[in-house]
């Protein structure tokens, strides 16, 4: 009865160590790692025809069709107030509540499993970046990762 107390128990930590995780897409805006939470993903896709939309935010840089769904793309460096330059190549297509968006990026790099008591509270400053868009951050062997806050990201 005993061996079978400590496997439910062993069970039981394994299902507690897989819920305590944040799986997050990772990207790069100039030399900063980003991250989004994967579940907000759509997909990501090198389609860069978009429209203009006359008179709208410098941030939006117009709109796209995305099978179908006319979708806003917007300068992720610009709505973040980064202050340095980029060269975005994709789109990172995500889904927030029932808006979807594509947000310009450089370069994708990976899917990373984190341990969310591993997340920290941003520092009060971040160069270049918008502190308010951080939700918190994680530290990387060799870089910070940057959590973006996705309900201010899609703030109007």
């Amino acid at each position: 009865m005993l061996e079978k107390a400590s496997i439910a128990q062993k069970d039981l930590s394994r299902s507690q160590a897989i819920q305590n995780t944040i799986i997050l897409v990772t990207f790069y805006l100039g030399n900063y790692l980003f991250g989004i939470k994967a579940e907000k993903v759509m997909e990501i896709n090198k389609d860069l025809d978009i429209t203009p939309v006359p008179h709208s935010e410098d941030y939006i840089l117009g709109i796209m069709n995305l099978r179908g769904q006319i979708i806003t793309v917007i300068d992720l460096s610009k709505k973040i107030r980064t202050m340095f330059s980029v060269n975005p190549r994709l789109n990172l297509i995500l889904r927030h509540q029932d808006e979807v968006a594509a947000f310009l990026i450089e370069k994708i790099d990976d899917i990373l499993e984190i341990p969310v008591n591993k997340l920290e509270e941003p520092p009060e400053k971040i160069e270049g970046i918008s502190r308010e868009f951080v939700e918190k951050v994680y530290q990387l062997p060799d870089r910070l990762l940057i959590v973006l806050n996705v309900d201010k990201v899609f703030d109007h």
